[in-house]
């Protein structure tokens, strides 16, 4: 049965939370959604995922402050501000449910839990891990967005992303602050030695594209999957493939 919990962030923001799957299961998996989407993320990824998941494992996936249902303004929101929302949904997931706790992460969520470096993860997944090199990641965001009817880019001030959903998103300067300053591999490299970590890269990644990506095979004791399919998996046998994937490394050592 779904349940939805009170929790909010340190700014008193409400983080619109979902628990559902296996309700006594010994093992929960947190979603993390990328860039401002929410925790159904991109073509409903993460509802089909729960699904796949939910039999076996406890699921908690929630909207970041700003996105989704959440509280909160989208161009208040960095990169350190999501990372304390997380930290509100970790922190809950082990004080109320005992067991192991998984994240799954997507996109620039693999950024923020990357970030926060939670202790206490015994699994985690991050798929589309965006570019290692954030110049270049920025270049290919100002190449997606900013390319759009309506948009603009300006990086000291509001900028206007046009989604596909017809809705305007507005990006604040902070945003860019902290990702021009972020070291992705670092980041990567000091959470890997708190969890057992996979990364797994769309072979037709059309956000991310393949470039600046190697750089993260040479953390050590991180599993490298190459899978085929686009960011979100859209096409349903490469989601079912990504799917297996990942239960086959959750799934080590017994359910």
């Amino acid at each position: 049965m779904a349940f939805y919990p009170e929790i909010y962030n340190a700014y008193g923001e409400r983080l619109d939370t979902l628990v559902e799957g296996k309700e006594d299961a010994s093992k929960t998996i947190i979603f993390v959604h990328g860039f401002a989407t929410d925790k159904h993320e991109t073509a409903r990824l993460f509802d089909d995922l729960a699904i796949f998941f939910g039999q076996d494992y406890r699921i908690v996936r929630f909207d970041f402050s700003g996105c989704g249902k959440s509280g909160g303004k989208l161009q208040d929101k960095d990169y350190d501000k999501w990372k304390g929302d997380l930290k509100e949904i970790v922190n809950f997931t082990k004080n109320k449910y005992p067991g192991e706790t998984y994240i799954l992460a997507q996109s620039m969520g693999c950024f923020i839990t990357s970030m926060l470096n939670p202790e206490g993860v015994s699994k985690t997944v991050l798929t589309g891990l965006p570019n290692s090199n954030v110049n270049y990641l920025i270049d290919r965001l100002v190449e997606r967005f900013g390319s759009k009817e309506g948009a603009k880019i300006d990086f000291e001030n509001i900028s206007i992303f046009p989604r596909s959903s017809g809705i305007n998103q507005f990006i604040g300067p902070t945003f860019w602050k902290e990702l021009r300053l972020l070291k992705p591999v670092e980041a990567v490299r000091r959470f890997s030695g708190n969890t057992r970590l996979m990364i797994i890269h769309p072979d037709r990644d059309e956000i991310v594209g393949q470039m600046y990506l190697v750089q993260y095979s040479g953390i050590t004791g991180v599993v490298i999957k190459k899978l085929h399919g686009d960011h979100s998996f859209k096409n349903q046998e490469d989601r079912k493939a990504m799917a297996t994937e990942i239960r086959n490394f959750f799934d080590e050592g017994g359910r």
